[in-house]
């Protein structure tokens, strides 16, 4: 596949996701949008169903017998091939209770490789897309990770996960802190993984996340220049891992951290 045919399927799936992000908005403001737990702090939707039931409908009339991945339906975690991977709403325990703070997350991966995505919010209207090859963009203008050399200057996002021991992610916080960055947690690891990407944060760690969280963000993470850890390795389709993105200018600090958080 070349970056012709990737850059049309980035654009695809950025023009579902912004539809599938006007849907969500719609029907929380029409009441599908209350919680209910599918685990501790696992919050779900009416809303979130819907969405991702729209986004495989308007996938297989772009791309008929495609195989697709979501979070709310399951699906192929076979990683050779071309894979859609969804989150239909990421962010969903800020959706529920009325924040902006969530998005609609399309990725695309092919023999196992993140190779392009779209993340879209409702509001603010933005639109976070790339594609191998092709660069990133946010609303079609050019974007690149941020130029901070200084940990001392760094603000850095920090994902939690039941996954991992508590006492893990606070040690984590623990160091982060100790090297001098700010930290932020702001519920939405797609949003904060391309915030990154477009330089408003300068890194996000998290021990442990799914991969329809990151898919998309990694393809954009890559083409803004961040430094990026082999999140799209081994069993992740399936199981998730370690995410890392950065500044280039802090990749071997951030690197250090994230090592030191998994060994200890």
């Amino acid at each position: 596949m070349d970056k012709t045919e990737l850059g049309a399927r980035r654009d695809a799936a950025a023009a579902i996701a912004v539809e599938a992000a006007a849907l969500a908005a719609w029907m929380r403001e029409e009441g599908g949008g209350v919680g209910r737990l599918k685990g501790p702090q696992d919050f779900v939707t009416e809303a979130d169903g819907a969405t991702e039931a729209f986004i495989r409908d308007q996938l297989a009339k772009a791309y008929p017998g495609e195989a697709v991945m979501g979070e709310e339906m399951g699906g192929s975690t076979e990683a050779s091939g071309l894979l859609w991977v969804v989150d239909p709403i990421d962010g969903t325990s800020n959706f529920a209770r009325g924040s902006d703070r969530w998005c609609v997350s399309i990725g695309l991966v092919r023999d196992g490789r993140a190779v392009a995505g779209a993340i879209a919010r409702h509001a603010p209207a933005e639109v976070f897309a790339a594609a191998e090859g092709c660069g990133a963009t946010l609303n079609g203008q050019p974007i690149h990770a941020a130029p901070t050399t200084d940990m001392t200057r760094a603000i850095i996002e920090l994902g939690w996960s039941r996954r991992v021991p508590t006492t893990a992610f606070i040690a984590l916080a623990g160091r982060v802190m100790a090297g001098g960055a700010a930290m932020r947690c702001g519920g939405s690891g797609s949003l904060g993984l391309v915030e990154t990407a477009v330089g408003r944060l300068d890194a996000y760690l998290e021990l442990h996340i799914n991969s329809w969280d990151a898919a998309a963000a990694l393809a954009i993470a890559r083409e803004a220049g961040c430094w990026t850890n082999a999140f799209d390795s081994g069993d992740w389709l399936a199981h998730g891992n370690p995410v890392g993105f950065g500044a280039p200018g802090l990749a071997g600090a951030l690197e250090r951290l994230l090592d030191e958080a998994q060994n200890r």
